[in-house]
């Protein structure tokens, strides 16, 4: 059975391209209703895919440990499934893929992102100047920055990269494991906060995004985020790719800075069915509990 959302990063952002599709199609536009932007972790926007009907290269993603796409969470009826599946020509073009997209809460909704089959996928191919417009003016129309489908059309790197860890336990300076955070390429330390539920676990914290208590941490920057992230999910026994499959999820967050400055930043939590009757401390500093 399929989620209740798919994820648009493409053309299905943009209302009137879908509109002008269905009609020519025979399909109910309005079966398919937006709810809401999200954040798809670990990867990256590309055009590596010829799509006959647009006349050049159309949006794929692809894996980028460290880097978020941007997109619309979309309401899908059955209806509307059956319409994205012919849009999307599946399955001998894209797949569906389950992805967990993060909302602007931090946490995560299920959702099937389509994806070019993997033999289908060429090397760089040049998208149409049309085509790339009808995406930007959808992200445009749900307050997305379309800089990182501007790079994809020029073969860049498609995607928001993220070097911050927001963390708030064993990993900040002093924790038992902030050598192995260090060794790991930290450039900075950042006194910072962040808004949730701090839990006592005895030997190690876990936050839950269930209030809007302040929690006291840290802003670690590496300088190189791909190679320190299987190094702090390995460490919370986290699985890539936001999947909420080991101790703790790893997500994006909104945390504040020592300067007031807000920035999004990679942190792990803990789903609350995981915590039982773990106290919480209440005053949100792991270090003065």
């Amino acid at each position: 059975m399929r989620p209740a959302y798919s994820f648009a990063y493409g053309s299905n952002t943009d209302a009137a391209d879908w509109r002008d599709w269905c009609a020519r199609h025979g399909h109910d536009p309005s079966a398919l209703r937006p709810v809401g932007t999200g954040l798809m972790p670990d990867a990256r926007l590309c055009f590596d895919f010829f799509g006959k009907g647009r006349g050049g290269g159309v949006l794929n993603f692809q894996p980028r440990l460290g880097g978020y796409v941007e997109g619309v969470l979309l309401e899908v009826t059955e209806p509307a499934w059956r319409a994205l599946d012919q849009k999307e020509g599946v399955p001998q073009a894209y797949q569906p893929r389950l992805r967990q997209i993060i909302t602007a809460t931090g946490n995560a909704e299920a959702a099937i992102a389509y994806q070019v089959r993997p033999e289908r996928c060429e090397n760089f191919v040049m998208p149409s100047a049309k085509y790339v417009e009808i995406v930007c003016r959808g992200f445009a129309a749900h307050g997305l920055d379309t800089a990182p489908v501007v790079a994809a059309a020029r073969n860049g790197e498609g995607c928001h990269v993220l070097s911050d860890v927001f963390v708030y336990g064993t990993l900040m300076q002093g924790g038992f494991w902030h050598a192995q955070a260090q060794a790991a390429g930290i450039t900075a330390i950042t006194p910072a906060h962040a808004q949730g539920r701090l839990h006592d676990l005895g030997d190690y914290p876990a936050l839950t995004l269930t209030d809007k208590a302040p929690v006291q941490g840290e802003i670690l920057t590496f300088k190189d985020i791909a190679a320190a992230l299987p190094i702090l999910d390995e460490i919370e026994d986290a699985a890539p790719e936001g999947a909420d499959t080991g101790m703790y999820r790893r997500t994006i967050i909104t945390a504040t800075d020592a300067m007031g400055q807000q920035r999004r930043s990679w942190a792990y939590v803990m789903s609350p069915e995981k915590l039982c009757d773990a106290p919480i401390i209440t005053i949100g500093d792991w270090r003065r509990r």
